[in-house]
């Protein structure tokens, strides 16, 4: 096992490192080039903007809303990425919600004198749309038009038919009142029931050694899928390393019981560098140590510290220039003369990039030159002036302060670590010095939050968890430069690496679970539902014969049938379950509220794609992930959630949607790239 090569136990043959189709990937790369790293990365910076804003956004109450919000739209979520990647189209999914709610509660009031049992009209509700679904399928791939069209023509009729039946049996769009139908209480628990478990004495500690634990175990199994073992455990280092993790987790349950302004510093200390002394400890004790590399800092580096320096400055000086509680707009808060540098500079900044464009010579032809400098570039100017003037209108400081934190902390991190990653190919001193910039940069970030804000959570939680990041990076760096990192597969570490990791996710899951559950929020059962489906539907597309299957026909359909895979079967099926669990959804939201609207789902069909491309999904289908379909759905309900507790005007949420839906699609398409380098 000293040698990075497969384990001798194992009836694998090595493969050669050189072969760059069948090079070895570590688990970060593996996660870098995952088509929901977009989408996770995401997540949590859109949660950090919307914590950093709402005074009351981040509690569990608040947590347990978007949760609820986020749960219908991620169960739709799912099997829309299905049926993209699948390489085609519902657009009849939104309206089947509503559809299924009013099929269900006109056969419990009206289908008999009396009614009739929930248990015949729910089953009846489903074998309806599977019904539809099939048509749509059906028709797809017998008339070879595109689904885009079929569904628009059922999305109509259904919508139709909603209408007129709601209309005519009940004399009102909305159908209420089904709670007096046989089995109503039972399906209103398992669909749309609520618990409240209420506060407990030990949840705070709970949560904070849960969340120890989760990132040990991620840090040691990424390790032990990472690094070349040594052939026999040094026990002295791994003793250091027991010590270390016994100060971290003491340095944290105090630093926990302060605010972290007046707290006990040599707790934070002693905390941070206990955890840092423990992952390099136990590096030492169970990796073999590398060769260092001698060389100077790349060209290419440079620019990237310098504007992770520049970044670092802009999130550390923000909340000294920007006031968090200033509601004004930012183009009124500006002087009048800083109105007219802004107006100029936006006006004459395509000039700008005109100008450098001749001068790189990238316009070679004079009439072209004429033609952009008479027609095009004075549009082009107005547009930019609009455009920009429009944007700060439209922008509070406060909003204004929170981007520039969050965009700028961001940027410079990515930068860095850009940076630190290709310092580290030709030179181990530069990468250990990077790797000790980024962790000051964090520490500068920290206590600038820290000494700007006068809120608890920002003096305490932020600013605790911005140093553990610093410890991350610094201990990662240190182990990164001193150990050989594996280019081959090692299947037993790997598979001991895998099991830390998912052990150390279903710890932190139960520790956030307690933390979520045991409060003041509400667990509702449409939130379980999301997070079953969301499993089932990423083991089908990923560890089974039939999400092979989906990929194979949303790549080339034809190729496909070739090979064997039943095209027409599978496009049909990804129809029917879409069709379904929209049925399954409306009868969710129906045992909700008790009631349901004829119009129920009517444009969300669009927020459901929004969700699949967000989390990674192609529009033109055989790439992406039904994880990150669910990361997407839970973006847009933090935004939903996010803005008001902000107090920040809502119809913000779609200019905020656009933006998120455009971002998304230039990182998916450059995460997809890198994934193809990869391969």
């Amino acid at each position: 096992m000293g040698d990075n090569r497969v384990s001798e136990f194992d009836d694998v043959t090595p493969l050669k490192a050189s072969d760059e189709r069948i090079t070895y990937r570590g688990p970060l790369k593996r996660l870098l080039i995952s088509p929901e790293i977009g989408a996770l990365i995401g997540a949590v910076v859109v949660w950090a903007f919307f914590w950093g804003n709402g005074d009351k956004f981040g509690t569990a109450g608040s947590t347990a809303n978007f949760l609820d919000v986020a749960a219908p739209l991620g169960i739709m979520a799912v099997v829309v990425s299905l049926l993209m990647i699948g390489g085609e189209f519902d657009l009849s999914a939104g309206v089947m919600t509503g559809a299924s709610g009013v099929t269900i509660a006109l056969m419990a009031k009206y289908f008999t004198a009396g009614g009739i049992s929930l248990w015949i009209c729910i089953p009846a509700a489903f074998l309806l749309a599977g019904c539809l679904g099939w048509w749509n399928g059906f028709l797809v791939n017998k008339t070879g038009l595109p689904s885009f069209i079929v569904t628009l023509g059922s999305f109509f009729v259904i919508k139709g038919a909603n209408l007129v039946f709601s209309k005519r049996i009940n004399s009102l769009v909305n159908v209420s009142d089904v709670d007096k139908a046989h089995g109503y209480k039972f399906f209103k628990a398992v669909l749309g029931g609520e618990n409240k478990f209420g506060d407990t004495k030990y949840r705070d500690v709970i949560f904070i050694v849960g969340g120890i634990l989760f990132g040990v175990l991620l840090i040691i199994g990424f390790a032990e899928q990472s690094l070349v073992r040594l052939e026999k455990t040094s026990i002295p280092s791994l003793l250091v390393a027991l010590i270390g993790a016994a100060a971290g987790v003491a340095g944290v349950l105090v630093l926990h019981r302060t605010d972290s302004v007046n707290g006990n510093i040599v707790a934070g200390v002693i905390g941070l560098s206990g955890s840092a002394v423990a992952v390099v400890a136990y590096s030492r004790a169970r990796f073999q140590n590398s060769k260092p590399i001698v060389g100077s800092l790349p060209e290419s580096a440079r620019p990237l510290i310098v504007l992770g320096l520049l970044g670092t400055a802009v999130a550390s000086l923000a909340g000294q220039i920007f006031d968090r509680g200033e509601e004004n707009v930012i183009l009124q808060w500006f002087p009048s003369w800083l109105r007219l540098v802004v107006a100029v500079v936006a006006g004459a900044l395509p000039l700008w990039f005109f100008v450098r464009r001749v001068l790189r010579g990238d316009v070679k032809f004079r009439a072209k030159v004429i033609s952009l400098v008479v027609l095009r570039l004075p549009i082009i100017c107005i547009v930019s002036l609009t455009g920009i003037i429009s944007l700060l209108q439209l922008t509070t400081v406060q909003a204004v302060r929170a981007t520039l934190i969050t965009v700028s902390g961001a940027g410079a991190i990515t930068c860095l670590y850009r940076a630190r990653g290709i310092a580290g190919k030709q030179s181990t001193k530069w990468f250990v010095n990077l790797g000790v910039l980024m962790t000051a940069c964090f520490i500068v970030v920290a206590f600038a939050i820290r000494t700007d804000s006068s809120a608890a959570r920002f003096r305490g939680g932020l600013f605790a968890t911005l140093l553990i990041s610093a410890t991350l990076v610094l201990a990662s760096t240190l182990v990164e430069a001193a150990h050989e990192k594996r280019t081959l597969a090692d299947l037993n570490a790997d598979r001991f690496g895998k099991r830390l990791v998912t052990i150390g996710m279903i710890v932190g899951a139960i520790a956030l679970a307690i933390r979520l559950l045991f409060s003041d929020g509400v667990f509702r059962m449409s939130v379980f539902w999301w997070m079953f489906f969301t499993a089932i539907g990423s083991f089908v597309l990923t560890k089974t014969k039939y999400g092979n299957w989906i990929f194979a026909v949303g790549g080339n359909k034809d190729a496909a049938r070739a090979t064997g895979v039943p095209a027409d079967k599978v496009k049909t099926a990804l129809f029917m379950a879409t069709s379904l669990m929209g049925a399954f959804v409306g009868a969710m939201i129906l045992m909700r509220l008790n009631s349901v609207q004829a119009q129920q789902g009517d444009g969300q069909e669009f927020e459901y794609i929004i969700a699949a491309v967000v989390g990674g999904n192609l529009m033109t289908g055989g790439y992406g992930s039904v994880i990150g379909a669910s990361l997407g759905a839970l973006i847009m309900a933090v935004s939903k959630n996010g803005i008001p507790a902000a107090q920040w005007n809502q119809d913000g949420r779609f200019i905020f949607l656009g933006a998120v839906l455009l971002v998304a699609v230039l990182v998916n398409n450059f995460v997809r790239k890198k994934a193809n380098e990869q391969r």
